[in-house]
């Protein structure tokens, strides 16, 4: 949808092949959520690249679904890139794309992230080498509970080579409001912890860098499709857009 606009912030030609017609239609249906996905794969790859120009070797995409970067963005052939997802999901997915060339070296890993034991098995394995790794965890940490968070993010601490991690950021506010009203119920947002830069710091983590989806979209000249009675009562706030965003967060020495 984003590549057949006139202005469109990023061009992804297999999207459509992946998604399918079903999938397409969805996404039609929901506005909202295209501006979401459109504005964050922005945010997303300029904390990538800034990662790699950083001399990052390894980017290790947790809950990686059907993200296209090895192919569509322009990647050093030296970068290892590892897609980690239900094995069902990567098998498919490999077999769509078995006949296209990636910019650089992917590896994908079918295994389920809520069994530990294996996750540090498989994080264990990605880094028996010097390895420099930035991960990248898009639109799954808000379907975690706080413990199961609280446990990734231990598990990543661990690991000396794994420099940077790439997350959701919501405010109290939206958390709130999504307790209240679940947009997706068969997929809920649970992660809600007291204080959310709290929760990353308590286990070693420090936020280096936090871009937020409203401002992002002012800057990028593509407004938040409101609905008509949203838009009236932004005439009467002056509360910054910043509910949602993506933030860079460095695992402290």
């Amino acid at each position: 949808m984003e590549s057949a606009r006139s202005d469109a912030l990023f061009h992804d030609p297999l999207a459509g092949g992946l998604a399918g017609e079903r999938a397409l239609r969805i996404a039609r249906t929901r506005p909202d959520g295209a501006w979401v996905v459109a504005i964050r794969t922005v945010l997303i790859d300029a904390y990538l690249r800034s990662a790699i120009s950083s001399g990052i070797d390894t980017i290790i995409n947790l809950g990686a679904g059907l993200d296209t970067r090895p192919y569509r963005m322009d990647l050093p052939s030296s970068l290892r890139w590892v897609e980690v997802d239900y094995p069902s999901l990567m098998e498919g997915k490999g077999a769509q794309l078995r006949t296209e060339v990636s910019a650089c070296s992917v590896e994908r890993v079918g295994l389920d992230l809520a069994d530990r034991d294996a996750r540090r098995e498989l994080f264990d394995r990605i880094w028996t080498t010097g390895t420099r790794a930035t991960v990248l965890t898009e639109g799954v940490l808000g379907a975690l509970s706080v413990d199961e968070a609280g446990s990734l993010a231990d598990d990543l601490r661990a690991q000396p080579g794994c420099e940077s991690w790439v997350i959701d950021y919501f405010s109290p506010r939206l958390l709130t409001a999504y307790q209240k009203h679940q947009p997706h119920p068969n997929v809920p947002v649970r992660f809600d912890p007291p204080s959310w830069e709290a929760f990353f710091t308590e286990r070693g983590w420090r936020v280096s860098e936090i871009r937020f989806l409203g401002e992002e979209s002012e800057r990028l000249h593509r407004p938040v499709p409101l609905s008509p009675l949203d838009r009236v009562m932004r005439l009467f706030t002056s509360r910054p857009l910043r509910d949602m965003g993506y933030a860079r967060i460095e695992r402290t020495p």
